[in-house]
């Protein structure tokens, strides 16, 4: 059991894609950092596990794309969308994504963490964060090692709150973003492909299918896997109990005919169906005192965009930096600028593109636009991904 010091300088909560890049990055200039993540590794999440061109960009920054590419995810080189109505398009992304699950992802961003000299530690959790003064936070940690519950307080110059969509800490922190209401719900499952049917191929493509009130993404990660990954409101779920795993994805077949031919060329892997519940995609705060948010814990841009991976190592590898700079000063100012400058836009973006695909007369108009004004959609694509990220620092190699 590694055990806990009494100070840090830096505390990192959460090891998704955003904590475990800030803490690599702070323990790799000289930082004491902690990382600490409530489950335990390897352990699986709901997303769509696209990596979008600009995520490899980060990912050599890091110093762990060889690492990345040991895992063989497949190359994703287009996006076909479909409407409800049968319309759809095709669209050549700019440069060459990837898919990797998360399981893989976060647990090699959780060892490079380790191996730069943070404490990571998984299998813990946060319960509260306390000011003590105004240079000092206490975290309130709990874990269980062998069926015994651990309590553990330290002090940390500097917090990271990178734990995600929603946590009980925004209740703790009173964070007014955490009584937001959003519709949304979303459900991964991993599957694999049964050769033949109807479909197009899947290779090389990663898939987006609208219906009324939602979207669902489908593309191969490593092994083969094919993941299943659909967000849609919740009132496609009151008439019925989803009193199955598969049920969520029953519902959303009959919503698509494309969809549907596609789910039919799938088999369910052994693995659990995830879900998480509400989805928020409304603004929140990105600083507070002497905790700094970023990840999805800042904002969370529309799924539909691709872009959320790339967005959570991007801003890590951008705040360590802050920090870096400041320390041991918290960069609230130039943190709070510095994420409205590279992300507002996007995200704004994002979520009026959500909101025409999700509805089945837009959805088919934007479609066959599309067709007929190909560069459109591929304008779109570039204002929604992240910029060039040369400002961000040198590149860190092994």
């Amino acid at each position: 059991m590694k055990e806990i010091p009494k100070y840090l300088d830096v505390a990192v909560v959460g090891a998704g894609p955003a904590g475990s890049a800030v803490a690599s990055e702070l323990a790799r200039r000289g930082h004491r950092v902690g990382l600490f993540e409530r489950d335990r590794f390897p352990r699986d999440k709901v997303c769509g596990e696209f990596l979008s061109p600009e995520s490899m960009d980060c990912l050599r920054r890091l110093g762990c794309y060889d690492a990345f590419r040991a895992h063989q995810p497949p190359a994703i080189e287009c996006v076909r969308l479909t409407a409800a109505s049968g319309v759809e398009t095709t669209l050549a992304l700019a440069a060459t994504a990837r898919g990797l699950s998360r399981r893989r992802l976060d647990s090699m961003l959780f060892d490079l963490a380790t191996r730069r000299g943070a404490l990571a530690i998984d299998g813990i959790d946060v319960r509260r964060l306390e000011p003590v003064d105004a240079r000092h936070i206490r975290l309130h940690l709990r874990r269980h090692v062998d069926g015994v519950e651990h309590n553990h307080r330290l002090t940390a110059r500097l917090v990271v709150a990178a734990h995600g969509r929603r946590s009980h800490l925004d209740r703790t922190l009173q964070r007014p973003s955490f009584h937001d209401h959003s519709p949304f719900v979303a459900f991964k499952r991993h599957h694999r492909l049964l050769r033949g049917g109807t479909c197009p191929p899947l290779d090389g493509l990663v898939e987006l299918h609208a219906f009324d009130g939602g979207y669902c993404g489908v593309s191969f990660v490593e092994d083969d896997i094919v993941n299943v990954c659909t967000m849609f409101d919740r009132r496609l779920l009151r008439s019925e109990q989803a009193a199955s795993p598969a049920r969520p994805f029953e519902l959303i077949a009959r919503q698509n005919p494309a969809l549907a031919r596609r789910l039919k060329t799938l088999e369910p892997c052994d693995t659990e169906t995830l879900a998480v519940a509400p989805i928020s995609l409304a603004s929140r705060e990105v600083t507070c005192d002497r905790i700094l948010y970023v990840g999805d814990a800042a904002a969370m841009i529309a799924p539909l965009a691709g872009d959320g991976q790339a967005m959570a190592l991007e801003s890590g590898l951008r705040l360590a930096r802050l920090i870096d700079h400041s320390f041991p000063a918290p960069p609230v100012g130039p943190w709070t600028s510095t994420f409205h400058r590279h992300y507002r836009r996007r995200l704004q973006l994002a979520r009026c593109l959500q909101h025409t695909l999700i509805r089945p007369l837009p959805a088919d108009l934007g479609l066959r636009l599309l067709r007929r004004l190909p560069r459109i959609g591929e304008a779109l694509l570039q204002w929604t991904r992240s910029p060039a990220v040369e400002t961000i620092g040198t590149t860190y190699r092994n």
